[in-house]
C-alpha cells in the first residue's frame, strides 16, 4: 500500500517535468530558430508479486502478477526540424536551410545558434540581440553599412568588396546542450560546415513549435497528473481507514 504512495508521487513529478518543457516551448514559440523540446518517460522495473500460502493451504506461492513501480522522464530529445522561413526584407535577419550554426562570441566563451535576428551596432559590428558579436572566418564581423549583402553561400559584402565570410559549425543535434532561449555549447570537438549552408539574407528561421501539438500534450499530461493525484489521494483514504478503523481495539 505504501509502495502506491512512490508510484504515484513518481507519476506527478514526471508530468510536472513534462509540463515545463511544453510551457518551455510554448513560451519560445516567437524565437526565431527555436527547435522544440520532447519528453519520454521510462518506467521503473516491475516487481513480480506473490502469495504466500496458509497454513490450511497447500504449501507453495501463487502468482499475482506485477505491480508497476512508476515511470521517470527518461531524456530530453530536440526536434531537428526545419522551421517555415519568414520574410522580414531587413539585411541583418539570416536563415539557414541547412542544419549549420552560426558562431557567436559571448562573455563565456564560443556559442552556436540558429537564430539569425542580428543588427549592427553602432560601430557597425554585426552582433546577436544580446550584443553577442558575430563570427567570420576573421573573427568578429564589421563594420559593415547598412546596404552590405550575404550570399547563400555566407560571404558577406558591403560595396562590392568582400568582408568576411561567416563562420558556420555541425554539431550532431544529440550534441548540442542548450543555453538560454536560442545558444547551444557542446562538449564535443566542433566542426566546420562543410555542406552548402543555404543562407537567406532579408529571411528568418521560425520556431518549429506546433501550439496546436503542443496544447494537445499539456490536456494528456495535466489528465496524467490529476490521475496520479487521486490515486494517492485514495491510497491516503485507505492507509486512514486501515490505522483509525480497522487497527482500533475497542
Amino acid at each position: 500500500m505504501i509502495k502506491g504512495l512512490y508510484t504515484g508521487a513518481a507519476g506527478m513529478l514526471a508530468a510536472q517535468t513534462q509540463s515545463e518543457i511544453i510551457a518551455d516551448n510554448v513560451a519560445n514559440i516567437r524565437t526565431p530558430g527555436y527547435k522544440a523540446e520532447e519528453s519520454s518517460n521510462k518506467a521503473f522495473p516491475e516487481l513480480l508479486m506473490m502469495r504466500t500460502s496458509t497454513e490450511n493451504e497447500i504449501p507453495g506461492n501463487t502468482v499475482i502478477g506485477g505491480m508497476g513501480t512508476g515511470v521517470v522522464v527518461d531524456q530530453v530529445t530536440r526536434m531537428n526540424v526545419q522551421g517555415a522561413l519568414q520574410t522580414t526584407d531587413l539585411t541583418t535577419d539570416l536563415a539557414l536551410t541547412s542544419e549549420a550554426l552560426f558562431v557567436v562570441e559571448t562573455p563565456n566563451g564560443e556559442r552556436y545558434t540558429r537564430n539569425g535576428q542580428f543588427q549592427l551596432n553602432a560601430e557597425g559590428m554585426l552582433q546577436t540581440a544580446d550584443g553577442n558579436p558575430v563570427l567570420g572566418e576573421e573573427g568578429p564581423i564589421g563594420p559593415l553599412s547598412r546596404d552590405f549583402s550575404v550570399d547563400t553561400n555566407g560571404a558577406i559584402y558591403d560595396g562590392g568588396v568582400l568582408v568576411d565570410q561567416l563562420r558556420l559549425v555541425q554539431i550532431p543535434n544529440e550534441e548540442l546542450i542548450r543555453e538560454g532561449q536560442s545558444l547551444y555549447t557542446s562538449n564535443q570537438a566542433v566542426q566546420a560546415w562543410q555542406g552548402e549552408p543555404g543562407i537567406r539574407q532579408g529571411f528568418l528561421e521560425g520556431s518549429n513549435v506546433d501550439l496546436t501539438g503542443q496544447m494537445v500534450k499539456m490536456i494528456t499530461v495535466m489528465r496524467a497528473y490529476e490521475a496520479n493525484q487521486k490515486v494517492i489521494q485514495t491510497q491516503d483514504s485507505t492507509l486512514d481507514k486501515a490505522v483509525n478503523e480497522i487497527g482500533r481495539i475497542v
